[in-house]
């Protein structure tokens, strides 16, 4: 542990952290969608705010809001398909087609954390 996460855990109790997560959003669910699930809610329990920023296509080809998946409801049954992200397990996520465009959104997340912080006081 280091001593800045020393610091954040030995302050007060209601005190919450960020969590930027920079990643194309794909393959989440490799460890199984209920694995993802209770690591968020873990990670909400423990006061971390999570942001994902979703770093996607800027041609809008191949795009993370285009992709499908098999929702299977029981055996013998067909499998319905939705949109990946209707299931996508961040509840806090921002899909970013223009990475010059990010430091902008990040500054933007931070202010919204402060504001969320600043409000549960």
């Amino acid at each position: 542990m280091t001593s800045a996460q020393y610091r954040l855990r030995g302050s007060s109790a209601g005190t919450s952290q960020l969590l930027l997560v920079v990643s194309d959003g794909r393959g989440l669910f490799l460890e199984g969608m209920e694995a993802v699930r209770s690591a968020v809610r873990q990670a909400r329990d423990a006061n971390i705010f999570l942001v994902f920023v979703i770093l996607d296509n800027p041609k809008d080809k191949d795009s993370i809001l285009d992709i499908r998946v098999p929702l299977f409801k029981g055996p013998g049954e067909m499998p319905e398909i939705r949109s990946y992200m209707e299931h996508f397990p961040f509840p806090f996520y921002i899909v970013l087609r223009d990475i010059s465009a990010l430091p902008e959104t990040l500054s933007d997340a931070l202010r919204q954390w402060f504001e969320f912080v600043t409000a549960g006081e």
